[in-house]
């Protein structure tokens, strides 16, 4: 017995925009996304709507990606300050203080320490991809 494949029905059936493996990573993307902006924490909102979403096909892999252009998100995933990547003080560039509010109060400081790494987007992306065996969480 013998068979011949057609390559190109099998890459339209594993790639194509309605096969099975795009529409698994849509759904894992999806899920993730969901995490993401449920688990962002908020103030105002901004934050969690900046995230966007995206499914594609580049060299033969399906990648589904989750992602923000918004620079506060770094900063909550990785921290700042002495709980950040530089682990120093936070001082002012151009001002004699730091100054800030938080519930209607002014708050003035020649330094602070920083924030705490809040790393909801890995935890998102475990939620996500829960069940699906080895995930990158890449750039």
């Amino acid at each position: 017995m013998a068979f011949t494949w057609n390559e190109t029905g099998l890459k339209l059936v594993l790639y194509g925009s309605q096969g099975p493996v795009v529409r698994l990573v849509e759904r894992l993307t999806d899920n993730t996304f969901e995490a993401t902006v449920a688990l962002c924490p908020k103030r105002s909102g901004r934050t969690s709507r900046s995230f966007k979403k995206e499914v594609d096909v580049v060299d033969g892999f399906v990648v589904g990606r989750v992602w923000s252009d918004d620079p506060v998100v770094e900063w909550l995933e990785k921290g700042t300050g002495i709980y950040g990547p530089r682990r120093r003080r936070i001082y002012p560039r151009r001002a004699r203080a730091l100054r800030w509010e938080d519930g209607g109060q002014v708050h003035f400081a020649a330094s602070i320490r920083g924030m705490e790494a809040q790393p909801f987007m890995k935890r998102a992306l475990q939620i996500g991809t829960a069940g699906y065996g080895t995930v990158r969480d890449g750039r």
